[in-house]
Parts: C-alpha cells; sequence; structure tokens
C-alpha cells in the first residue's frame, strides 16, 4: 500500500493545489443531503419573529474575487433577512492575502463575526490568541441540527480543553496525492497512467511537454510542492498540528519524532533539478498559477486530494480542457477534517445570530447553492435532476463550495457522478488513519521562536518549492538561520508535548 510522507509543504499548498483538492465533501454517512429550509427547534425555525435586526460579518478566502459578488449577496440577504431578521456582510479575501489580512484584522480587535479557519488560519493557534470564542452553548441552543449531522469525530477534532471552536464544513475527509494531468496532452503523446508509479515517472512525459509544446508549462509548481512516494511509501505519518516538518515512522511502536528527515529534503532536491531542467516556470516563485491554468496552459499539476469527480470539478479551472487522473497513494487521514472550518470572531457583536446563520447554511439547501453557485438564470443553469451547468460568462463561479459549508447539500456540476456523496462518505469511512492524528500542539510556549522560525522559511520557502532557489546551496544557509531563530528551543517544546500526549492516548 502506498502511503504518505504527506508532508513537505503538500500541506503548505499553493492556493491552487490545495483549493483544488478541497473541494469535495465529506462528513457522517447518514448527515443525507441536506434539505431545503430550516429545521429543529432553533429560533429561525419560526420565522424572523421576535428577533432584532442584526448585521452579520463574514470573512473568507478566494481564488479570485467574483465580479458578480454585490448581486449574489443581495439574494442571500432576502432569504436571511427573511429567516433570522439579519444581513450578513460577505467579505472574500484573495486567498494569498487571506492569512496576512485576518492577522492584521485579529490585531487590530476588528468587530466582525464569522471568519473561515482550516489549514492556513488554524484554530487551535487562535484559541491560544484569543481570537475566537467556544461553541458549545451556542451550538446547543441556536444550531442543535447542525450538531447531530456532524460526526462527533469532527467535533473532536475541533475541540480544544473541551470546548469547541469550529464548525466543520464536511466534505472530503481523506487524502490521496498524484497528477491531474490534461487529457489532450496525454493522448497525443500516449501516457499510459499504469506506468506512473513514482513522481520521478512523470519526466518522460514533461520533457515531451517542454521540448514540444510551446507557450504549456510542463508542471505547475507555484509556491506549493509534492510528496515523494518513491522515496517514502509506507515509512512516514507526518505529525499534525505542527510546521509539517515533523514525522513518525510507520512501523516505529515507539512513535520517535524525526525532523527533516532526508527523505523529505529529497522534495527539494526534485524541484530543483525540475526547475533547472526547464519543467518548472521560471517564474514560478513570483507569479500566480491562476494566470497560466485558467488558460490551460499548465499540462500537470500536483494534488492531495484526488476525490470522486474531481476531473469535473478542475476541468472549468484548466481552461475547460478535460483531465485524467494518476494516484499514487491511497486514501489517508488524520481522523478528522480540519482543514476548512468556520469559526465565530470573539469579537462578534452577534454571535447567537452568527451561529444561526451558520446552522443555516448548512441545512439550507437554497441559500448554500446559491452561495456556491450564484443565480440560477444568471450565473448557471439547471439541468436534470440536481445537475447544474455554469453559464460560459458567469461572472460569479467560486468553485470552492467546500469555503462555505457542507458541500452534502451542492447540486452536482456536470459531469461529476451521481453517486459522489454516497462514494465520498465511504471514503472517509475506509481511509487509514494517522495514530498520532489528533495530536494538537499548544504553540504559546514557544510563540516568539514560531514566528521567527515561520519568518525564516517566508524568505526561503517558495523559492525552495519550486526550485528557484538551489538546495544543496541554500539549505545550509537557511538551517543556519533556523538554528539561530529558535530551532532547538521549538523542537524540545514539541517533542515534550508529544511525548505527554502519547502517554495521555496510551501509546507509550
Amino acid at each position: 500500500m502506498k502511503k504518505r510522507l504527506f508532508g513537505l509543504l503538500a500541506v503548505i499548498l499553493i492556493a491552487v493545489s490545495a483549493l483544488a483538492g478541497c473541494g469535495g465533501s465529506g462528513g457522517k454517512s447518514d448527515s443525507g443531503s441536506g434539505t431545503t429550509g430550516t429545521q429543529g427547534s432553533t429560533p429561525e425555525a419560526s420565522g424572523a419573529s421576535g428577533l432584532e435586526p442584526a448585521e452579520l460579518t463574514w470573512y473568507y478566502p478566494l481564488l479570485q474575487l467574483q465580479p458578480d459578488q454585490k448581486k449574489v449577496e443581495e439574494e442571500i440577504n432576502k432569504i436571511v433577512k427573511e429567516k433570522l431578521n439579519a444581513t450578513v456582510k460577505l467579505m472574500p479575501v484573495a486567498i494569498g492575502d487571506y492569512v496576512q489580512k485576518m492577522n492584521t484584522v485579529l490585531a487590530a480587535g476588528e468587530k466582525f463575526d464569522i471568519l473561515w479557519t482550516g489549514y492556513m488560519l488554524k484554530p487551535e493557534e487562535l484559541v491560544r490568541k484569543g481570537a475566537i470564542q467556544p461553541l458549545n452553548g451556542l451550538l446547543d441552543e441556536y444550531a442543535p441540527q447542525l450538531k447531530t449531522d456532524v460526526p462527533q469525530v469532527m467535533w473532536d477534532g475541533l475541540s480544544v480543553d473541551g470546548e469547541i471552536y469550529g464548525i466543520p464544513n464536511q466534505q472530503i475527509n481523506g487524502s490521496r496525492y498524484g497528477f491531474i494531468v490534461q487529457k489532450r496532452f496525454a493522448d497525443k503523446y500516449g501516457l499510459d497512467p499504469t506506468t506512473i508509479k513514482t513522481i520521478a515517472d512523470m519526466e518522460p512525459f514533461l520533457e515531451q511537454i517542454k521540448q514540444n509544446e510551446p507557450g504549456i508549462i510542463p508542471i505547475g509548481l507555484f509556491g506549493g510542492s509534492f510528496v515523494n512516494p518513491q522515496a517514502h511509501d509506507d515509512q512516514y505519518w507526518v505529525v499534525p498540528g505542527l510546521d509539517d516538518h515533523f514525522y513518525i515512522k510507520t512501523d516505529d511502536p515507539s512513535y520517535t519524532l524525526h525532523r527533516y528527515p532526508e527523505e523529505e529534503l529529497d522534495n527539494f532536491r526534485l524541484a530543483s533539478k525540475w526547475y533547472k531542467a526547464g519543467y518548472i516556470h521560471k517564474d514560478a516563485a513570483t507569479e500566480k498559477m491562476t494566470d497560466y491554468q485558467s488558460k490551460g496552459q499548465i499540462a500537470v499539476e500536483f494534488d492531495v486530494t484526488l476525490k470522486p469527480g474531481v476531473e469535473a470539478e478542475v476541468k472549468p479551472k484548466n481552461g475547460g480542457n478535460d483531465v485524467i487522473i494518476i494516484p499514487l497513494s491511497d486514501w489517508f487521514s488524520n481522523g478528522y477534517s480540519a482543514t476548512t472550518n468556520q469559526s465565530i470572531s470573539r469579537t462578534s457583536p452577534n454571535p447567537e445570530r452568527a451561529m444561526m446563520l451558520l446552522n443555516l447554511i448548512n441545512t439550507d439547501k437554497e441559500l448554500y447553492n446559491l452561495m456556491i453557485n450564484g443565480l440560477e438564470g444568471v450565473h448557471y443553469e439547471k439541468l436534470s435532476g440536481e445537475y447544474i451547468k455554469a453559464m460560459p460568462d458567469s461572472r460569479y463561479r467560486p468553485n470552492m463550495d467546500w469555503v462555505f459549508g457542507s458541500v452534502f447539500n451542492s447540486y452536482l456540476k456536470e459531469g461529476q457522478p451521481e453517486n459522489i456523496w454516497e462514494e465520498t462518505k465511504k471514503i472517509n469511512e475506509s481511509s487509514e488513519i494517522n495514530p498520532v492524528g489528533a495530536f494538537k500542539f499548544n504553540s504559546e510556549p514557544v510563540s516568539t521562536e514560531i514566528a521567527n522560525l515561520n519568518a525564516v522559511w517566508g524568505e526561503y520557502k517558495r523559492g525552495l518549492v519550486t526550485g528557484t532557489l538551489d538546495f544543496e546551496e541554500t539549505w545550509p544557509v537557511l538551517y543556519g538561520k533556523l538554528k539561530e531563530a529558535g530551532e532547538d528551543k521549538y523542537v524540545e517544546e514539541v517533542t515534550r508535548q508529544f511525548e505527554q500526549f502519547l502517554k495521555d492516548k496510551g501509546l507509550k
């Protein structure tokens, strides 16, 4: 079975790589596909009667800001006004700017209600900063249906010291990495997917693209990276909740931590090799993948969530060109999905109404699909059954369903399998589980060191993962700076907390 060195910056995804992977679905097997309208004993169940007017503010990331954002927001607020006597001010932020923007908003103490949290903005770190509030009581009183619909394991994954701090956007709850390849090039050059067992096996195809397809980028690595199955099959699990450079070996009953194992560094070496060979765009460290991807100019992508129906999802992102997928691993999981959630700000003037809105977006199919697809007849057309097709000139097409709520409530996009949600649930139930997936790190004791280490990585990361910086020349300098920034103290604290986690879980 092919597993995973799922670390090396496969989790530090470029916006496109990560997001292309996340737009699936997940959750418990009996959660259903949602129902139009709200239910349960929540105040909105009987309409907005008795509720004072409120205005909510919601921050979230998007790959690209949408021209018809305000038009869609107006329609959303017709529903929210009727059911909650509230309006919501949607605050999309370009995904590359999201972390910096939210850090600025939080540091300023700005009053707002809801923010997207997940792999880029981790709830547990925001808890330690006092930026988000506990949700247990709010869930019980204002969102009982939502609480019931979400599997307990996911609530456990979003709990810190017994309190829930995030609302999971139910989606695919496993990872399976590999390649996405434009079908026209695979057909033209006779690419046989069964011959691609490792990342290195793709090199001859990339060379063909480089030699024969002017204007086409062989592989789209614009700040993200890939795992190396050839070097790491069945060897490592990444330890989550850290900086994605700590691992345990799969066959090690002592769960000894490994920091920057040589196998991980091979990923950087491979990026250097491919950059020098011309497979990676020469300005990948400074430009955006979407600028080329949307024009169909990227032949191959690396993706970490090759879920059911991903071909239909990424087709519009690739200039409307058909794609094929080439998995290099089986499905695996940390045990719960903490990659995409909503949290309520500590500064929220209306936390109760914010929770009502989150309950509504996760239980009202009409509202959810309006938010992810826009207006019927304007931004998409309804086909037979649950299928829809985006208008070719649509001015609202976020294509990031997983940012807003449970994708089990979404209409099916043209080309997706009819049983996509059932298959997704099966994957969620059967993925191999990381034995230390529940580990959560309290960064408070080494917050200064982490800030310093992040600053060092920020200086070198894009250059390394795109290969524009030569690894052999760069790594000694980078590692020296990491040592000066507090690497040893950080590792010591991680080791101490991890050892205590193992004892608490009866693993040691």
